[in-house]
């Protein structure tokens, strides 16, 4: 079977890392499967980076033009988080079509702000005429533009007064995009992947796409690399204590205000003012810090600890998971993060804000701890919880068995195997 997979990275950042991984998995399995990026960072031939789009006079000039009139200058919408504006295709579709001798049976969608515009996911459909599936990275394809609506509800409608735009008014800038995608897409056979549940309650409530076809499938994780490991010997590797507890803190991007990074210095600041009852000692609580400006945040911890930088590689970031008694995830809005069920996957429990992903892995005092959402008292309670459980190998041990039954690659790979062969005959 044939799979033409389409985001906008290949291995930089979370949702590039699940496109990838499904993709390699999907290879692995003997599916014939090719993957078009808009910036390559891997070696991988089956990753092609895409033809880009021919030069446009008019637009450079339109844009020499905008700079100089004020008045067009003024109108042009500003969004206070990461949001897609819709802006035209950076690939040239006539080249790619050209280049695609063999016609794909499936058209995968991932991440894909700016390299697919609204338009031309249209024409990869008129093209190919396949099925296509989209696998929610985050909320960006259900809304007018935005990637996290922080409670927002206007994709419920037709977006419209977007709190995360200015100028922002009734028919302002999520609005267009909206109807965009509603003249465009609205009627393409799409059916959505959700890697997790809170995917498939946001497409439920979604105004374009309530009534298309949703699976729950999780994300492929290779069992080769996240699994359970002697923690002394991950210690040695990363040389850390191995006479503490360690807490494991990471995420791609620390100062993402969805990451929950300053709940969790509450979090942290009031669990040392209750350690002090506790079995655990202040002096032997140790953080390990992985991420984006990690040495800033390190700089606001109450207790010792070590940045281990921006881990690019598996293999690094699986010892990190395997070195800690805990990982701690205080996103506070998320579409998963993969890294809860990584971490489980290497047995190390999860201290997490009952949100995104979490509660569908994480089982309340048996395998992790899953705290109130934004509740800083709980979460510390929880990660004390932990670092103070007298049965830590049955925890280690349920956390594992939690995540290698919905994350291991076969598992993952068989369900879409069986999702293509369902879409359609021609498949």
């Amino acid at each position: 079977m044939r799979i033409l997979h389409f985001s906008t990275d290949d291995i930089n950042g979370g949702a590039a890392k699940a496109a990838y991984r499904l993709h390699t998995a999907l290879r692995e399995s003997g599916h014939d499967s090719q993957m078009i990026v808009l910036r390559k960072k891997s070696d991988d031939d089956t990753v092609m980076q895409a033809p880009p789009p021919e030069p446009r006079q008019w637009s450079s000039r339109l844009e020499r033009a905008r700079r100089h009139i004020p008045i067009l200058h003024r109108q042009q919408p500003s969004a206070n988080y990461m949001f897609n504006f819709d802006p035209p295709s950076q690939i040239n579709l006539s080249a790619l079509f050209a280049e695609q001798k063999t016609p794909p049976n499936i058209v995968c969608l991932h991440w894909i702000t700016g390299l697919l515009d609204i338009r031309a996911i249209r024409q990869l459909y008129d093209h190919f005429r396949c099925p296509i599936v989209w696998v929610m990275a985050d909320q960006e394809p259900l809304t007018g533009g935005c990637h996290y609506s922080f409670g927002c509800d206007g994709f419920t409608r037709k977006c419209g007064n977007c709190p995360q735009l200015t100028p922002s008014h009734a028919t302002d800038h999520s609005q267009i995009v909206w109807l965009r995608k509603k003249e465009a897409l609205a009627d393409l056979p799409i059916c959505f992947v959700a890697p997790t549940s809170w995917g498939r309650q946001k497409l439920k409530q979604s105004s374009l796409f309530q009534n298309h076809r949703c699976e729950l499938i999780p994300y492929p994780i290779d069992s080769r690399t996240f699994r359970p490991f002697e923690q002394s010997v991950a210690r040695d590797l990363l040389h850390l204590p191995n006479d503490m507890k360690i807490i494991f803190i990471g995420a791609t991007y620390l100062e993402d205000r969805r990451k929950g990074m300053p709940q969790l210095l509450k979090a942290l600041t009031e669990m040392r003012m209750r350690i002090e009852s506790s079995a655990i000692r202040t002096e032997n609580v140790f953080l390990l810090v992985a991420g984006f400006n990690g040495n800033q945040f390190m700089a606001k911890l109450p207790y010792s600890g070590k940045y281990i930088g921006q881990l690019r590689d598996d293999l690094t970031l699986a010892l990190a998971y395997q070195a800690a008694d805990i990982f701690v995830c205080p996103s506070v809005e998320d579409a998963g993060p993969m890294m809860i069920p990584e971490a489980m996957m290497c047995g190390t429990p999860v201290v997490a804000f009952n949100m995104g992903g979490a509660p569908d892995l994480i089982d309340h005092e048996e395998n992790g701890y899953l705290a109130e959402l934004a509740d800083t008292s709980d979460l510390a309670s929880g990660i004390l919880r932990l670092l103070e459980a007298d049965n830590e190998t049955a925890v280690r041990r349920s956390a594992y068995c939690a995540a290698i039954k919905t994350h291991s690659t076969d598992q993952v790979v068989e369900q879409y195997s069986q999702l293509f062969h369902s879409l359609g005959s021609n498949v």
